[in-house]
């Protein structure tokens, strides 16, 4: 309830209502009337709509880095590696969700890096629903962290090189095997 979020935050009610009023027209909660709020589960179709819309964005950005350059730009490829290497870190540490937050952040890097901000906005608005996604699926399904770490370290190979068709072929095939691992139960 609104009531005792507030009361847990130490904060009045107003801002706890209007963040409610926010994530229901997102379509993280839903509201009840003076009864309180329930987040909304993930449906397998909204699932499946993130992944695909995080795909087509994705390898837009990789299509538009790598047919304007020869490869990617170094800078990217720098900040991709030391992602990988955080993402290794905290697989070891067994840490999901800070690993998701470095996980979502490889992706956007390299649709921040295509220099559409309007597709950039469209991806970081997909990230929150991404990391709850993530998040929630972890604590059901097999994921192998490991596997995802050789998928982005693969992708970057290809990128540094400036090879269009297998860096695309990577990406489509890193966010196929994500939905089927959501698919597959523990």
């Amino acid at each position: 309830t609104e009531g005792a979020v507030s009361a847990a935050l130490g904060v009045s009610r107003t801002p706890v209502r209007e963040a409610f009023l926010r994530l229901q027209a997102e379509g993280f909660l839903e509201l009840y009337p003076k009864r309180g709020a329930v987040v909304v589960p993930i449906s397998p179709d909204e699932a499946t709509s993130l992944s695909e819309a995080r795909e087509l964005i994705e390898t837009f950005a990789i299509t538009k880095l790598l047919t304007e350059n020869d490869r990617a730009p170094g800078t990217l490829v720098d900040e991709l590696w030391n992602l990988v290497t955080e993402q290794g870190k905290h697989a070891r540490a067994r840490d999901v969700a800070a690993f998701t937050v470095a996980e979502t952040s490889f992706h956007l890097a390299i649709v921040a890096a295509a220099q559409n901000s309007f597709l950039t906005g469209l991806f970081e608005a997909l990230r929150d629903r991404q990391q709850r996604l993530t998040m929630t699926a972890s604590a059901r399904l097999v994921v192998d962290l490991d596997d995802i770490i050789a998928e982005h370290e693969k992708l970057v190979r290809l990128l540094e090189e400036g090879e269009l068709d297998p860096a695309l072929s990577a990406v489509r095939s890193h966010a196929r095997a994500s939905r089927r691992t959501r698919e597959r139960p523990r």
